[in-house]
């Protein structure tokens, strides 16, 4: 997902809206999303949820489980972030603990927005722990283009080169903040798969011979994500992470997707990049922790 979190309220109800379609790892989530729309997303993040669990198979997502009631636990072998890490649905603390305490996670339950957020804080025991932004953006055939960006480079294999890894590594000045980040994040990305009909795109944008800037694609027929947008400490507050998502923009719309998705730290900086690029926030699901 972004490396930075990328989770306004929202009109669904989880027993229509349950996320049947997840049967990963064998990364077979089939049902198709369906176009983005300014009518439809009030809607969308039962079918966001689906579509980044499809499009991220096989790199950060690694399962989603079966839960009762209809619900799942969306879980991650690499990272043990919340948002990788949490069930959807459930209104079993038990089964939370328990398939939480089988993956070695921390209980976590996402809710939909704070009317739901506090349904299942008395249910469940928990308290909020972390607010997301999630933000889609309609794509046009016309922004697709050939790269024009003097130094970008793409990769479409499914795990990025040496030289994006370079750039993840390097997002802070504080060395242990990217050690840290990188032992979780970098074997993810080192081992990466991509299932059937997920196309990836790795984006690195150099100055000379140093790569600075990079963000990822990973894209469905309909949808696709932005992920790993990063720059190089050295290199923050000179616009570069504008520049390498428009050239992301602009790789989605070339593949034919209809829409853009992320997730972000919301009503923050990083929002405020993404809604001058033609974001909207269509959720604001909130994460939380079971005691």
């Amino acid at each position: 997902m972004n490396v930075a979190w990328n989770y306004n309220k929202l009109i669904f109800d989880w027993n229509k809206h349950k996320l049947s379609e997840f049967a990963v790892p064998d990364n077979a989530l089939a049902s198709p999303a369906p176009v983005p729309s300014a009518e439809s997303a009030d809607r969308l993040l039962p079918s966001l949820l689906a579509a980044h669990a499809r499009v991220q198979a096989g790199c950060y997502v690694s399962g989603v489980e079966a839960g009762p009631g209809g619900g799942q636990w969306l879980w991650s072998r690499h990272l043990a972030e919340f948002g990788l890490n949490m069930s959807v649905g459930v209104r079993d603390g038990a089964w939370i603990r328990a398939e939480a305490a089988r993956r070695g996670r921390a209980p976590v339950a996402l809710a939909a927005d704070m009317g739901e957020a506090r349904d299942l804080c008395l249910a469940l025991g928990a308290a909020p722990v972390a607010a997301v932004a999630w933000m889609v953006r309609d794509l046009a055939p016309a922004e697709a283009r050939t790269a024009t960006e003097g130094g970008l480079t793409v990769s479409e294999r499914p795990a990025p080169d040496a030289a994006f890894l370079g750039v993840m590594a390097r997002q802070s000045d504080n060395p242990a903040v990217n050690a840290a980040t990188m032992e979780g994040y970098g074997p993810a990305l080192r081992a990466a798969t991509a299932g059937p009909g997920i196309r990836v795109r790795h984006l690195t944008l150099w100055e000379g011979n140093a790569p600075v800037a990079c963000a990822s694609l990973h894209a469905e027929a309909a949808w696709a994500g932005l992920y790993n947008v990063a720059v190089a400490a050295p290199h923050q507050r000179r616009g570069l992470g504008r520049r390498i998502t428009a050239q992301a923009i602009a790789a989605a719309a070339a593949l034919g997707c209809a829409g853009l998705f992320l997730q972000c730290v919301p009503s923050g900086p990083v929002e405020r990049l993404y809604a001058g690029l033609g974001f909207r926030r269509v959720a604001r699901p909130l994460l939380l922790a079971l005691r």
